[in-house]
């Protein structure tokens, strides 16, 4: 049986108490729960905490009327549903009370137990349906954080609150590291699992006044409120940092993720609540570039560099349609017979206005913005065709490598573009090799593998590019279907100089010999790097001291000339 509710009444005259009384004990009998106040401050009080079912409120009040109370009531973020009672039927009365918020309108002389009842049910069950609309407008269905909306809100009343007491508010925003490698290997419902234990570290390392929001995917966003000084923001931020860094147990294995975060402050940053947004948001991104698992406050530099990376995107995305990319080539050859072994391309911008932009300062922002996607499947197709249209030319088969970025080898699609660049091209599989990052290989994951094994079957080579510069294991290498290792330019630059680099660049080519894999030294600059290349039987090199980045048709003469250049000599 549905236990009765608590009722407030609000009403001035004890005659039409004892009515309303007598109906509510027909309705309930002794199991009523009635609480009666006399006055509007009175009910108002009542119904700021809160602690009633349903409140029956007199519409005449002394001076002041019901109207007023459902309006303030809502103001004070009242949910508890409030029904006005009247001595007259009158529609504009009925229908303001509507507008104002009140669940429902009773004339007193017609009121009957049944009635009453029936309005009382009906208000109770309509503010559970309102409430439950506003949840689910509100909050994140998945991990009951707030969601953007409600962000936006709490953080407006942040704002006001912090402007009338001379306070700080911080906003936080923070991501996931490697999230979408716990999606791909360990399928979605793992990855809400995780996203779920995270919404639950944050919010205990919140204080109660702070908000706590999922604003979408695995982007998260805290408010915190009551900071006289940024070294508040700066503690708590470490703490969610710490707090995520432990790892989680998810369907019984243990997954590792981390965080970085990107602080503003309001008022010292700004005043309006989009532009707190968007510079915490340059503030994160500041700290990604800096390294993972840290935090960033948000600087005037920030919004300078945040627009020059919007105008070099507006550029490159125009230079993608204009055809102003443009590939180079840089020989390779055998270290002991001098042999052309193949040409790694390398893109270069050639802006209208600024002249040759080299790939570093472009590609970054490529990644971030993810242009590295089509910017990468054009150096690839654009590759293969110089490859073969050399050889139409009647050069030898000049094998060519391409760099494949992390976030386009991991694209759903990008096995399907590397068949289409083979089929398009004409070009032997054999003479395409792939050089993908240290860290990238060594994602152990099922996908990462199953992605490697696949580049095998399409019978190209894959090479490990500025290898010595992560944390391999010699495990997984040992597994891997690669071809080759690169040897981080680093390493080859001080390799006379250094001991240290000179033992490095010895391990790994002695590594890649016992692994029966190819070694090639990139940044080759000097007689001297050559000779100790030479003599500890690194397989290829490619470097200024061969040549410097070519563009095609320099390399065709390049090339010629070298080949009859060898035939002399031979």
């Amino acid at each position: 049986m549905t236990p009765a509710p608590s009722i407030l009444l609000v009403e001035d005259d004890e005659d039409d108490y004892v009515l309303a009384r007598g109906l509510l004990s027909e309705i309930f009998g002794p199991s009523l729960k009635l609480d009666w106040v006399e006055t509007w401050d009175a009910g108002l009080e009542a119904l700021r905490k809160g602690t009633h079912d349903i409140c029956l409120a007199d519409f005449r009040l002394g001076d002041r009327n019901g109207l007023e109370l459902v309006r303030e009531a809502a103001t004070l973020g009242c949910t508890v549903p409030i029904i006005l009672l009247t001595g007259q039927d009158n529609r504009e009365i009925d229908l303001a009370a509507v507008k104002a918020g009140a669940t429902d309108y009773l004339v007193k002389g017609e009121i009957t137990a049944p009635l009453l009842d029936r309005a009382i049910r009906y208000a109770i069950e309509r503010k559970k349906v309102e409430m439950q609309l506003v949840r689910f407008a509100q909050y994140d269905s998945l991990t009951g954080l707030a969601n953007r909306s409600l962000f936006h809100t709490r953080l407006g009343d942040a704002i006001a609150h912090a402007k009338r007491t001379k306070q700080l508010v911080a906003v936080l925003l923070l991501d996931l590291d490697h999230f979408k490698n716990v999606n791909d290997s360990l399928g979605h419902p793992v990855g809400d699992m995780l996203l779920t234990q995270v919404s639950e570290r944050l919010t205990a390392c919140a204080r109660e006044t702070d908000t706590v929001a999922r604003l979408g995917g695995d982007e998260f966003a805290v408010i915190a409120t009551n900071i006289t000084h940024g070294d508040g923001a700066a503690a708590l931020a470490r703490k969610l940092i710490d707090a995520l860094a432990a790892p989680f147990t998810l369907n019984g294995q243990e997954v590792f993720t981390a965080t970085s975060m990107g602080i503003t402050l309001f008022p010292l940053d700004d005043k309006e609540p989009d532009q707190l947004l968007k510079n915490a948001d340059m503030a994160l991104y500041q700290a990604k570039a800096e390294g993972r698992g840290r935090y960033r406050f948000y600087d005037v530099k920030m919004n300078a560099r945040a627009q020059a990376r919007k105008t070099l995107e507006f550029e490159m995305r125009r230079a993608l349609e204009r055809h102003e990319f443009c590939l180079h080539f840089q020989p390779k050859i055998n270290t002991f017979t001098g042999d052309l072994t193949g040409v790694e391309a390398l893109i270069r911008w050639q802006h209208p206005e600024r002249g040759m932009v080299l790939p570093g300062e472009f590609i970054p922002v490529a990644e971030t913005t993810g242009l590295i996607v089509p910017l990468g499947d054009w150096v690839l197709h654009t590759a293969c065709a110089q490859s073969v249209a050399w050889q139409k030319m009647g050069l030898p088969p000049v094998p060519v490598a391409v760099n494949v970025s992390a976030i386009q080898f991991k694209g759903t699609d990008f096995i399907d573009t590397v068949t289409r660049a083979i089929d398009e091209s004409g070009i032997d599989p054999a003479c395409l090799e792939l050089e993908l990052t240290e860290s990238t290989v060594m994602d152990e994951t099922e996908v990462m593998t199953e992605l490697l094994h696949r580049l095998r079957d399409l019978r190209l080579n894959v090479a490990i590019d500025d290898f010595g510069t992560g944390c391999s294991s010699f495990l997984r290498l040992k597994e891997l279907p690669v071809n080759k290792l690169k040897i981080d330019l680093s390493f080859v630059r001080n390799v006379t100089d250094d001991p240290a680099n000179a033992a490095i660049t010895k391990t790994i080519i002695t590594l890649a010999k016992n692994l029966n894999l190819g070694v090639i030294a990139e940044g080759v600059e000097t007689a001297e790097q050559f000779a100790f290349l030479l003599q500890h039987e690194c397989q290829e090199v490619q470097g200024y001291y061969i040549s410097r980045p070519l563009s095609g048709d320099q390399f065709t003469v390049w090339y010629g000339e070298r080949l009859q250049n060898l035939a002399r000599e031979g």
